[in-house]
């Protein structure tokens, strides 16, 4: 099972950018991510109903490649699913994500988390909740399948599922110092860098770890942040 190691949170107040933020697992994972919008999109690219979102990222040395593209179109797809972009139609939001570790387990999570802070420091795009996101490794004991959270680089592992979900409100109230969350991106990979698969019932075992992470996650970014807009404080404003 394990915990998570410690979370680090720090914003650097970039040049040029609306918002910029550290996040880090421990003194080896960490990534920075900026965001700068919604600023006018080129025609090509722009949208009559929404916002556009468009994702680089760079690995800590070299020129970004396949792996970085492949997950800029996923950060894509997770940033999506957390911002209100019809409210600012024809416009780009431009996120940059760089790596500022080697590649590792959790680095993915990081950069994820980073991404979420980066918007959320911003203050300038609606957002719907916040994207935290956890790894968990998964190993065999004969018959059994254990669960790691968080798990280092060196620890024996047959694969590690990365999950990223998004904390917040669409509709009614919720009880307790957490909003509800669900899951809005999955990746599986295995030692030799294939796919994995898990049958329902331990996917399920695999989730509700990762929930108990990410909900980590969420709490050290909520107490990071002075004025979060989070669904918390309207909360409890009602409750008052």
């Amino acid at each position: 099972m394990g915990s998570l190691r410690s979370i680090k949170i720090s914003f650097d107040s970039l040049a040029g950018v609306d918002g910029s933020a550290r996040f880090a697992f421990g003194d080896a994972c960490s990534a920075l991510a900026s965001v700068s919008g919604p600023i006018a999109a080129r025609p090509a690219s722009e949208h009559p109903a929404r916002g556009t979102v468009e994702v680089h990222v760079r690995p800590l040395s070299s020129v970004p490649g396949t792996t970085e593209k492949l997950l800029g179109s996923a950060l894509k797809g997770i940033i999506e699913s957390a911002c209100l972009l019809s409210q600012h139609p024809r416009t780009l939001i431009q996120v940059v994500v760089q790596a500022l570790s080697q590649p590792s387990n959790t680095l993915v999570a990081a950069e994820i988390n980073a991404c979420s802070l980066a918007l959320v420091n911003a203050g300038s795009i609606p957002m719907r909740g916040v994207v935290c996101a956890v790894v968990v490794g998964t190993r065999k004991d004969g018959n059994q399948t254990e669960f790691i959270l968080d798990p280092e680089d060196g620890t024996r592992l047959d694969g590690t599922f990365c999950f990223a979900l998004l904390f917040g409100i669409t509709s009614g109230s919720f009880q307790g110092k957490v909003p509800p969350s669900e899951v809005v991106w999955m990746n599986s990979r295995v030692s030799n860098g294939t796919s994995i698969s898990l049958d329902p019932r331990t996917l399920k075992l695999a989730t509700d770890l990762a929930r108990k992470g990410a909900t980590e996650v969420w709490i050290q970014m909520r107490n990071s942040l002075s004025g979060f807009p989070s669904a918390i404080d309207q909360e409890e404003q009602m409750e008052v």
